[in-house]
């Protein structure tokens, strides 16, 4: 079964790859290499979700005014 992805802004995004890369970093200090390489993983496809993200524009150009 396929997992539906949540669609969420550049800022939530950067929180949680925030929070993984310091969850990677306690897995390192522990000697968890396994779960630090799975864990690795994680963050690169954060990364790769972060590029693919729509540009964020201004409030106006979001929100066009009628002619």
């Amino acid at each position: 079964m396929r997992m539906q992805r949540l669609l969420i802004d550049r800022s939530t995004l950067d929180l949680i790859a925030a929070d993984a890369q310091d969850f990677l970093n306690v897995l390192n200090a522990s000697g968890l290499h396994q779960a630090s390489a799975m864990m690795l993983g994680v963050l690169e496809q954060l990364q790769s979700d972060r590029a693919n993200l729509p540009e964020e524009r201004g409030g106006a150009a979001q929100n066009p005014q009628p002619t």
